[in-house]
């Protein structure tokens, strides 16, 4: 089983903000984003490709909820 990661900049694109802002949506009280699963210096955090997906389907319900 291959495990896909990505990292900081991977999801800064991802997302088109920076890695303050992942960062700071870290620390929400309502639906925060996941924490890197391997943590290094700078910017070379790794997140799980599954952690992300489940936060990403929690956001949509989320918003679509607020809608």
């Amino acid at each position: 089983m291959t495990r896909v990661y990505f990292s900081t900049h991977d999801l800064c694109e991802r997302y088109r903000c920076s890695s303050r802002t992942i960062f700071r949506r870290m620390k929400r009280d309502t639906n925060p984003f996941p924490a890197p699963c391997i943590k290094h210096s700078g910017a070379c955090n790794l997140w799980d490709s599954n952690d992300i997906a489940a936060w990403e389907d929690r956001e949509k319900k989320r918003t679509n909820d607020a809608a």
